[in-house]
């Protein structure tokens, strides 16, 4: 059962996460290598986050309950488990992280090695897939909350798949929103040629601006 909530604990969020930035800037044409680029820094700092998070979800003290009636709150022993068991939840919920955070540039890159053509049916394929890692995940969750009815499987799997398909429309069209306002900036073209006039002397653009 630790396992399992450290897989989900490490996997979900990173998976809307990872969709999300892949999804805003396949959304602006940018090129397959600065998507792929955009997707692994995301992962890169984001794991950063991810460990100071668990440190501090591990120095957290459990809430005392207010009345008797009423059991004391531990959030580290609902989303991983025993407090004892940290080195084990760190290594499965960081391999988790990575995993499911790489899942969208795999798919990504993969699919275009061949031929590099932004094919949009491709770009539904990673959406296919990252939702599909967001459902396995949420129905790991639902497991982990020992829900014992269907509905209950249900409502935790429509939320994390709303959730998701809500952050995909929303980045999609902020990354086309950004394009289109970045087009309309002249001077951030790549083809606008620019001197500096320095005592009379003028600095064409030289050809390392071609990189």
């Amino acid at each position: 059962m630790e396992i399992v909530k450290s897989i989900v604990y490490g996997g979900l969020t990173e998976s809307l996460a990872s969709l999300t930035v892949f999804t805003s800037a396949a959304s602006a044409d940018a090129t397959i290598l600065s998507i792929v680029a955009l997707v692994l820094a995301n992962l890169i700092s984001g794991l950063f986050i991810f460990v100071h998070d668990l440190g501090e979800l591990k120095g957290e003290e459990p809430k005392r309950a207010e009345n008797k009636k009423e059991a004391s709150v531990d959030r580290y022993n609902e989303l991983l488990g025993q407090r004892k068991n940290l080195y084990l939840h760190a290594f499965i919920t960081i391999i988790s992280f990575i995993v499911f955070g790489l899942v969208p540039p795999a798919v990504y890159g993969f699919s275009f090695h061949e031929n590099g053509d932004k094919d949009f049916k491709k770009l539904i394929a990673v959406v296919v897939a990252s939702l599909l890692c967001i459902t396995l995940l949420s129905i790991a969750k639902a497991y982990t909350q020992k829900s014992n009815t269907f509905v209950a499987y249900f409502k935790t799997v429509i939320y994390y798949v709303s959730s998701g398909a809500v952050c995909l429309v929303l980045s999609y069209l902020a990354g086309d929103l950004v394009k289109k306002l970045l087009e309309k900036v002249s001077w951030l073209e790549p083809s606008s040629n620019f001197g500096l006039h320095v005592q009379g002397m003028s600095v064409q653009k030289t050809e390392w601006s071609s990189y």
